[in-house]
C-alpha cells in the first residue's frame, strides 16, 4: 500500500517524470525528451519509489521492465494529469479572450504533403489569438495521436485516418487527402518487373511492410496469408523498410516521390490496384466540443484548407 496521503509540487514532478520513462520504454528515451541526466532520472525515480513506498520497476544490465505495481500507477498518473489538462482546458475559456495552452500531435510526414496548410492555420489562429496562447506540436506515428487525444494529453490531433481506427468519443474534421502507392524498392525482386500483375496472389508471395493501422481499403489481404510481415510504425518507417529490398509496401505518394525520381524505388500501380487514398484529419475529444481555443483552431484549419466547417466534414465516431 503507498504511503503517499498527500500530493505536493514534488511529487507530480517525479511522476511525470516516471510517465515519460515509461512511454520512452527506456530512460536514454526519456533523457532526450526531458533534457536531463540519466543520473538524475535515476535519483527521481528512487525518490519517488520512497515517497509511494513501492517498487515501480526494474532497471540494470537486463534492461528496463515496469512491475505490475508500476503500471498502476502509470495509468492512475495518466488518469491525474489528462484530468489536469481537462482543467487547463475548462479555464481557457474563462475571462476575456483566450489563454492557456493548445497542445497538437501531429502524424508524421503530414507536414510534407503539399495539400498541407497546417502552417498557414497555425500563422493565422496565433495572429487572431495567439498574445495569450501558448502552442505545443509533437510529431509522433499516426497511432500515438488517437491515444494523445483520446487520454487527454492533446487537445487537437491531426493524423491520417481509416475507419477502422475511428475511437469512441473522438470528433473527426476532413482536412485534405493522401495518396498511397504500392512501391517497391531497388534490390527486390519485382523492381525490374514492371509487368507483373497486382492480386492477391501476387502479393502474398513477397514480404510486405504494413503500417500497422494504417493498411488501404484495398488492400488485398496479404496478411491474411499466416506470413507476419514487416511493420514500419509512421510513413518514414514504412519507407525505410521498402527501400530496405525486403518488402513491398503502401507508400504516400508525397513521401515516394523523391526516392521514385532519384530510381531507388518504382510504383507497382496495375489497373490502380496499387493505389489507395485516405483523408487526413482533425481529431478532438467529442467532450471538447464547445470549448473556445479548440473551436476557433479547427475553424481556422477548416478556412486554410478551404472546407466548410461542420455538417458532413465533422462527425463523431460510435
Amino acid at each position: 500500500m503507498s504511503k503517499l496521503r498527500q500530493l505536493s509540487d514534488v511529487d507530480l514532478r517525479l511522476l511525470r517524470v516516471f510517465v515519460v520513462i515509461v512511454d520512452q520504454g527506456s530512460f536514454a528515451g526519456a533523457q532526450g525528451q526531458l533534457n536531463i541526466s540519466q543520473s538524475v532520472l535515476s535519483e527521481n525515480l528512487k525518490s519517488l519509489e520512497i515517497r509511494l513506498g513501492i517498487r515501480l520497476c526494474e532497471r540494470g544490465p537486463g534492461g528496463f521492465r515496469v512491475l505490475p505495481e508500476g503500471e498502476q500507477v502509470y495509468k492512475s498518473a495518466k488518469r491525474l494529469f489528462a484530468a489536469v489538462e481537462d482543467f487547463k482546458t475548462d479555464l481557457s475559456d474563462v475571462g476575456e479572450g483566450l489563454a492557456g495552452d493548445l497542445s497538437i500531435a501531429l502524424e508524421d510526414d503530414i507536414m510534407t504533403n503539399p495539400a498541407c496548410q497546417i502552417p498557414a492555420a497555425i500563422g493565422a489562429f496565433l495572429k487572431a489569438h495567439g498574445r495569450r496562447v501558448r502552442l505545443k506540436l509533437e510529431i509522433m506515428a499516426g497511432y500515438q495521436v488517437l491515444s494523445k487525444v483520446a487520454e487527454g494529453s492533446a487537445q487537437i490531433g491531426i493524423t491520417v485516418a481509416v475507419d477502422r481506427t475511428k475511437t469512441r468519443g473522438l470528433e473527426y474534421l476532413a482536412l485534405f487527402g493522401e495518396t498511397l502507392r504500392l512501391c517497391c524498392a531497388r534490390g527486390h525482386e519485382c523492381f525490374s518487373d514492371p509487368s507483373s500483375k497486382i492480386d492477391t496472389e501476387f502479393i502474398q508471395q513477397y514480404q510486405y511492410s504494413s503500417r500497422g493501422h494504417l493498411e488501404p481499403e484495398n488492400f488485398l489481404g496479404a496478411l491474411a496469408s499466416g506470413q507476419d510481415g514487416d511493420i514500419g510504425l509512421g510513413a518514414q518507417a514504412q519507407l525505410a523498410l521498402v527501400l530496405s529490398g525486403r518488402n513491398i509496401g503502401f507508400i504516400p505518394e508525397h513521401v515516394a516521390a523523391p526516392h521514385i525520381a532519384a530510381g531507388h524505388m518504382r510504383y507497382m500501380d496495375n489497373d490502380g490496384r496499387g493505389r489507395s487514398a485516405n483523408e487526413v484529419v482533425a481529431v478532438t475529444r467529442t467532450k471538447n466540443h464547445d470549448v473556445k481555443m479548440i473551436d476557433l483552431f479547427l475553424r481556422q484549419l477548416a478556412k486554410s484548407h478551404g472546407i466548410a466547417f461542420g455538417g458532413s466534414s465533422k462527425k463523431s465516431a460510435n
